[in-house]
């Protein structure tokens, strides 16, 4: 069974200093990054050696729990860093990117986790590698969204050390 992936717990304010800030960002890519493990395990085991009761809870956490992250990131370290960085043209690009990014990534997880829904009741018209396709379209781009944000972030830590 999937292991259900733990949020660290929420913020009921910001953090009072920027190492708070990366360590809520590594939480949330760690999360992301768990989640992706678990829809690859998900994509290995097509199409005969589905674990129906995995898919149906990825159906059900998928898009909160994304949703969940990204507002993290946003209301926390992404207006931070455009509080402290704001006047530098490319933060403020580099941040509209992302949060396009974050968009895309949950409608994109809203499909996904329909057609997980579906095979987690055995639905016959699911086509397995249509939905292998969806799967690892999916964890590869949010892997890769997870490192460039990474990359961001110690770039932006490396330029402006004061931070």
């Amino acid at each position: 069974m999937i292991a259900r992936v733990k949020l660290a717990p929420s913020q009921d304010r910001p953090p009072a200093v920027a190492g708070d800030r990366l360590a809520l960002m590594a939480g949330s890519h760690q999360n992301q990054l768990t989640l992706c493990d678990h829809l690859e395990a998900i994509a290995d085991s097509l199409p005969h050696g589905v674990d129906r009761g995995m898919c149906a809870y990825a159906a059900k956490m998928l898009g909160p729990l994304l949703r969940d992250l990204h507002v993290r990131e946003e209301g926390v370290v992404f207006a931070w860093t455009e509080e402290r960085f704001g006047d530098d043209p490319s933060v403020l690009t580099t941040l509209e990117l992302l949060k396009n990014e974050h968009f895309e990534d949950e409608c994109f997880a809203d499909e996904l986790a329909e057609m997980l829904g579906r095979l987690g009741t055995a639905d016959a018209t699911v086509n397995p590698e249509t939905a292998g396709y969806m799967l690892r379209g999916f964890f590869t781009n949010l892997r890769r969204h997870v490192r460039f944000e990474q990359q961001c972030l110690r770039s932006l830590a490396a330029d402006h050390s004061g931070c």
